[in-house]
């Protein structure tokens, strides 16, 4: 059984679809209702902005949800991704896993795709679900839906970072001593506007290389993977931020060297910003291809007991 055989694994995701349902079902449903719940607390938000009479585009923006959104979506991958294995937590399940006849790239692959694609399914259908439920609110509170953003469009193209530039170039002017008018949001300058939708772009991609860590982590502990896996990353991030703040110390007792290097060096760091942020989206890629492909190693190397868990 070395190939890959659609029947078999149509056959193996029917047995687990009836086994571990309930498991699928209630994670389903506990990212639904957060992402719903989200947007109600939001709406109430905009209904009491809408009482202090502030100008519509303010009561109507949906940008900051569409950011929390995402953010639950993020940490509802690395979750999935930490249960890609949930049916080995326990011997019975490791007994049971072995004796289903399917190759390992059949019931991993099947594994992925109900834990990772079924996750971004789901919260597919929860912003939909959540933008209707703020559609009808809107409707019924309002009296008209005119003006206001759409919560799937915010999350799902690159609206969101158009808004971003725009309040980026906002700021840049009330630094430079133009009042900001939260209604109003002058022209980004261009390199404002690419750095914007890069930093979409990375986003993802460093979501795509974390949830592959988590999935990794998933096939040395069956148990408990998930705390282990944050608390290692928020290791590795503390050390990134010792070295910011080694580097930060270098810059101010620096500020002459640096000022040496003229505005318009900077500037020209900062048009070409995207560059760094498009060469770290891939290094972030390839670094999660690296860790989905460790990750299939060990388990084929079918590690269903280790010193760990031997329950």
């Amino acid at each position: 059984m070395s190939t890959f055989n659609t029947k078999r694994f149509a056959t193996y995701a029917n047995f687990d679809l009836t086994i571990n349902k309930n498991f699928y079902r209630n994670m389903s449903l506990v990212l639904i209702l957060t992402i719903i719940g989200v947007v109600i607390i939001s709406f109430f938000m905009r209904w009491l902005t809408y009482q202090i009479s502030a100008p519509s585009l303010v009561y109507n923006d949906l940008t900051l949800t569409a950011w929390v959104v995402i953010v639950i979506m993020q940490f509802s991958f690395y979750i999935a991704a930490g249960c890609t294995l949930h049916p080995l937590r326990n011997k019975q399940g490791r007994i049971t896993h072995l004796t289903i006849p399917a190759t390992n790239l059949e019931k991993y692959l099947w594994h992925v795709v109900i834990c990772i694609v079924g996750c971004f399914l789901t919260a597919v259908v929860a912003v939909a679900l959540a933008d209707l439920v703020n559609y009808l609110m809107t409707l019924m509170v309002f009296k008209e839906t005119e003006g206001v953003q759409s919560l799937f469009v915010n999350v799902f193209t690159n609206n969101t970072s158009s808004i971003i530039s725009q309040f980026t170039s906002s700021m840049h002017a009330s630094m430079n001593g133009v009042p900001m008018d939260p209604t109003y949001a002058p022209p980004a300058e261009p390199f404002l506007e690419r750095i914007a939708n890069a930093s979409i772009i990375v986003t993802w991609c460093s979501i795509f290389c974390v949830t592959a860590i988590y999935a990794f982590a998933n096939t040395v502990m069956y148990k408990f993977n998930l705390p282990v896996t944050y608390l290692i990353l928020k290791a590795i991030e503390f050390c990134f931020a010792i070295l910011i703040f080694i580097g930060m110390i270098w810059f101010t007792s620096n500020v002459d060297k640096v000022e040496q290097l003229g505005e318009e060096s900077i500037r020209t760091f900062f048009e070409n910003f995207h560059i760094y942020l498009y060469v770290y989206g891939g290094f972030a890629v390839l670094a999660g291809i690296g860790f989905w492909a460790w990750a299939y190693n060990r388990y084929t190397k079918a590690q269903l007991i280790n010193r760990f868990f031997r329950k």
